[in-house]
């Protein structure tokens, strides 16, 4: 079973104590400073923010993503501008969560609050969820050309040279064109995988996979994926998101847990280490749970903290059980 660390206190206190580059991802909804309790209301609240991002930004993998959820229109403008200011997160997608859909289980109590007479601006049905990481829409653009990347490959594909007694001439008459150079050129600074047809084609014409140190390609194309930032897509989500309001849970703004289910499984892989910095009645940590990742929660209410202990344990014990 997937490890659980739970910390009760002050995340700008704790942070600073994890590693760098330790998580996969970091996956949070902070206070909105929109005065929903005592907690939700902070001073210089910007500011704030930018604190624990800053952590989260060193804490985080080259290839992780971060994740968080708000609803404050405004403040979230401010935080877009000091995070793409201040830090080196790429911004990926802004997402909708909407509440109100035909089919969701309260919709006909919403729908009293759109119906209300005299309304003078929209109802809001929605809140936010941000998603960033530090690459590029490929994920390996910052990646190519750097000769400290990709080490294991590019001496594979030395080996594979050597192998082959590699020449262009002779490439590429069997090959084609240009098929397999980059590939085969190591330390060139255009290096990279090949396609599964052309390694398939080098096994076919000249028998690399009888050398002693080959490798399936679907291995390599996981060595390779590494580097990128991981989006393991499930099409089935679009940038408009319809999940049920949550169950109260003792929390007062509860996420429901298949939409944490869903970043996780957009964006992370089994085995890997989430970080919740404000985990608050713990979502994310059951679901986290409920797709084998590692789990690790930082909650400052200690009411809240024992809320999600009992829910994560919970979950834990139904995982156990098959259930």
């Amino acid at each position: 079973m997937n490890s659980v660390k739970l910390y009760l206190g002050d995340c700008l206190e704790i942070l600073p104590a994890f590693a760098n580059n330790s998580v996969g991802a970091v996956i949070t909804d902070p206070p909105y400073n929109i005065g929903k309790a005592a907690w939700d209301k902070i001073p210089n609240y910007i500011e704030w923010c930018g604190l624990w991002i800053l952590e989260c930004q060193r804490i985080l993998k080259d290839n992780g993503a971060f994740y968080f959820c708000h609803n404050d229109i405004e403040q979230i403008a401010e935080l877009i501008v000091w995070i793409k200011a201040n830090t080196d997160f790429i911004f990926k997608q802004f997402i909708v969560w909407n509440k109100r859909y035909d089919g969701a289980r309260n919709k006909g109590f919403l729908d009293g609050f759109v119906e209300v007479g005299g309304l003078r601006n929209y109802q809001q049905m929605a809140e936010y969820v941000l998603f960033y990481t530090f690459q590029d829409e490929t994920g390996l653009t910052t990646v190519y050309g750097n000769r400290d990347c990709f080490i294991n490959l590019r001496n594979y594909s030395q080996a594979l040279r050597e192998y082959c007694n590699y020449s262009r001439l002779k490439m590429f008459g069997i090959l084609g064109n240009g098929r397999g150079q980059h590939f085969l050129e190591p330390f060139g600074p255009q290096w990279q995988l090949c396609t599964e047809e052309t390694y398939q084609d080098l096994i076919d014409n000249f028998g690399v996979d009888q050398m002693v140190s080959f490798r399936e390609y679907e291995d390599l194309r996981q060595e390779y994926e590494g580097l990128r930032y991981t989006f393991n897509n499930q099409k089935t989500h679009h940038s408009v998101w319809n999940y049920e309001i949550a169950q109260g849970n003792g929390h007062i703004t509860p996420k429901p847990v298949p939409l944490m289910e869903n970043i996780l499984l957009h964006s992370t892989n089994p085995g890997d280490v989430i970080l919740d910095p404000f985990f608050g009645g713990g979502t994310t940590g059951v679901a986290c749970v409920q797709t084998g990742r590692n789990f690790i929660g930082i909650e400052i209410n200690e009411k809240y903290f024992e809320i999600a202990e009992k829910r994560i344990a919970h979950a834990k014990q139904q995982l156990r059980l098959g259930l």
